[in-house]
């Protein structure tokens, strides 16, 4: 008598994954976020007044600063805009410019940790662009929760910064070196390493690595 079928021989791969919707993401205090190192980006600003995203940690070690028309000093991080950064990470002699920015008015984005959050599903790709009133604040006190929407709704995808799911659950950043292109009816992007991307402003690498991603695995935040 034969042996039955395997039923796993002909299962067919679950790859819903690759469209769920990532994490929302909260400014938390950079105070009470442990392990602050170099390299790690940063929300700056002045609360009431302004908020700057993207801002890299050039030191763990803490400093002082004192503001102007204070007396008494203040902890702070010293941060620099990550093209001077990088820059100066891949050339050593180059000049880094650098500011000590209070703690207190530093943030880091964290992924929503509630377990609905995390993994909300195919939803939300069909839900389609949500409208600005949802990003409206009764205060400036703090940069605002940044929501995921496919990248495929963002008005321009060159430069700017995107996520992807790389395997259930893994999550890496990347940015948009181009517009989507159709490459055998798939429309795909191509993106590098934020690290890469800020390099290439500052030297012509023509063996630089860009990845080639489906557009429909890309997310961005607003």
């Amino acid at each position: 008598m034969s042996e039955p079928w395997d039923a796993d021989m002909f299962a067919v791969p679950d790859v819903s994954w690759q469209t769920e919707a990532p994490p929302t993401r909260h400014p938390f205090p950079a105070r009470y976020v442990p392990g602050l190192d170099a390299g790690d980006e940063v929300t700056i600003g002045v609360p009431g007044r302004y908020f700057l995203d993207g801002q890299v940690v050039v030191t763990a070690k803490h400093e002082t600063t004192t503001l102007p028309g204070e007396s008494q000093g203040r902890e702070a991080l010293a941060v620099a805009a990550p093209y001077g950064y990088w820059l100066s990470r891949a050339f050593p002699t180059t000049e880094l410019i650098a500011q000590k920015w209070p703690v207190d008015f530093t943030w880091v984005y964290r992924d929503e940790l509630r377990p609905e959050e995390r993994h909300p599903g195919t939803s939300a790709v069909a839900e389609g662009p949500t409208s600005w009133l949802t990003h409206v604040r009764p205060t400036m006190q703090q940069p605002p929760v940044r929501h995921p929407h496919p990248a495929r709704e963002a008005e321009s995808l060159t430069g700017r910064t995107l996520r992807l799911q790389h395997e259930r659950g893994a999550w890496s950043w990347w940015v948009g070196v181009g517009e989507p292109v159709d490459r055998d009816g798939d429309f795909v992007v191509h993106l590098m390493r934020p690290p890469d991307y800020w390099l290439t402003q500052a030297v012509l690498d023509p063996d630089a690595q860009v990845h080639v991603v489906p557009l429909h695995r890309l997310w961005a935040y607003d």
